[in-house]
């Protein structure tokens, strides 16, 4: 009924009818449903308006329909997560459903932006956990998709890195045995997190267990400098250096481990042997080219792709040639679009997002990413916690939390 009342043509004018229509049915017919749907109109027409996303919330919530009015006050903190009002709103809104876990998230969020009132700090306080997270799930593949990866880390790329990271390690190991400066792992020491002592080993393998990837042999050498590194072997490793082994509380490690071990997914691995954009471009284009010759490449790239994918080819099992094949003629089919510089940025956030889940605290959080070191190009330390920060309040965090049964209990 209201499109007849509206017509189609200018954007702006459009939407300023729709508005102003929305204000009538809302302000002086106090009509709910024509209201609603006049300010959907115009929200339709200028997603990125705050003033209708805010008006629809206020409407939905009136209307009963809190699940609505929580997607708008999502789609406003994309707009701007470090706005309090939304945060507030979601608090609100998840308590009027008795959906207490995500509300103490919004709590907790509050809480590190320092802006939480007295109900809201006492919230958050009586739940807060202490120490690691009582964790009684694992995550499935199936999570990790859902809710985990960071959508900006594009399928294709992520499978076709996947199925050439096995032959890419391999020639990355004959490369530097060549060159003699293969890492040695010398077995005295191995540590079996099962059966240690050190607190680190044991966090490493509760972490890993937890995020349901394959554990990687770990080496603890107090002996010599530095955090926790993967290094080409096989069976896969690292080498947790005397950084790590003191002065971290539970927590913090959880964070630490957590982020390192992300690393191991099949669709991450590669940045572990090849960290820099030009590296994985160089290696996206070898893997496509291998699966499909024909494929135009960047020029000034060219010779080094034709070696890398002749590296590969001496390497790679025919199973994973053809896995690569059938990833690589869907990526083709869907326009071979990729920007190397956002798949890797994502696969930082996805892995900074890891850690947060497995330590729960967004203060933790920013310890830690505060003192990391920052390669150039990568996101800032300021980024990955504000990708957090809208992360923690997210319906993709909340089902993660109960995925793992770390939400909070509350009688109500």
């Amino acid at each position: 009924m209201l499109h007849r009342v509206v017509g189609k043509g200018n954007t702006d004018l459009e939407y300023t009818l729709w508005h102003q229509l929305g204000l009538i049915y809302r302000d002086r017919l106090k009509d709910l449903a024509p209201a609603i749907e006049a300010f959907r109109q115009a929200a339709n027409l200028k997603p990125a308006e705050v003033t209708e996303r805010q008006i629809l919330s206020e409407l939905y919530e009136m209307d009963g329909r809190f699940d609505d009015a929580i997607g708008e006050q999502q789609s406003i903190l994309e707009t701007d997560p470090l706005s309090v009002e939304p945060y507030r709103a979601l608090y609100r809104l998840y308590l009027h459903k008795k959906t207490y876990d995500q509300a103490w998230c919004v709590a907790a969020a509050i809480a590190f932006m320092g802006k939480a009132g007295p109900e809201e700090s006492r919230f958050f306080e009586d739940h807060r956990p202490r120490g690691m997270l009582q964790v009684k799930g694992i995550l499935s593949n199936d999570v990790w998709f859902k809710h985990l990866f960071h959508p900006d880390l594009n399928l294709y790329v992520s499978k076709i890195f996947e199925m050439i990271y096995p032959a890419a390690l391999q020639a990355k190991i004959a490369q530097l045995k060549a060159q003699n400066k293969l890492p040695s792992l010398n077995k005295k020491y191995k540590q079996e997190p099962a059966t240690s002592t050190l607190t680190f080993s044991k966090t490493f393998g509760w972490a890993a267990q937890v995020l349901g990837v394959q554990m990687p042999e770990l080496y603890v050498r107090n002996d010599v400098p530095g955090s926790v590194v993967a290094v080409p072997a096989v069976p896969l490793a690292s080498v947790a250096g005397q950084t790590v082994l003191t002065g971290f509380q539970p927590q913090e490690l959880t964070f630490i481990c957590g982020k390192h071990l992300a690393g191991y997914r099949g669709e991450l691995y590669i940045k572990n042997l090849f960290p820099t954009q030009a590296e994985l471009t160089i290696m996206l284009f070898a893997g496509v080219i291998l699966a499909a010759p024909n494929t135009p490449m960047p020029g000034d790239m060219a010779q080094q792709i034709r070696m890398t994918a002749q590296e590969l080819a001496k390497y790679i099992q025919p199973v994973q040639l053809e896995g690569l094949r059938t990833v690589v003629r869907r990526f083709i089919d869907e326009g071979a679009k990729a920007n190397v510089k956002h798949w890797a940025n994502a696969a930082e956030f996805s892995a900074t997002r890891v850690a947060f889940l497995l330590c729960g605290d967004l203060e933790v959080a920013k310890k830690i990413v505060t003192a990391e070191p920052v390669t150039p190009g990568s996101p800032s330390a300021k980024e990955k916690m504000k990708d957090l920060l809208q992360f923690s309040v997210s319906e993709h965090y909340g089902a993660l939390r109960r995925a793992l049964g770390v939400e909070i209990q509350v009688q109500g």
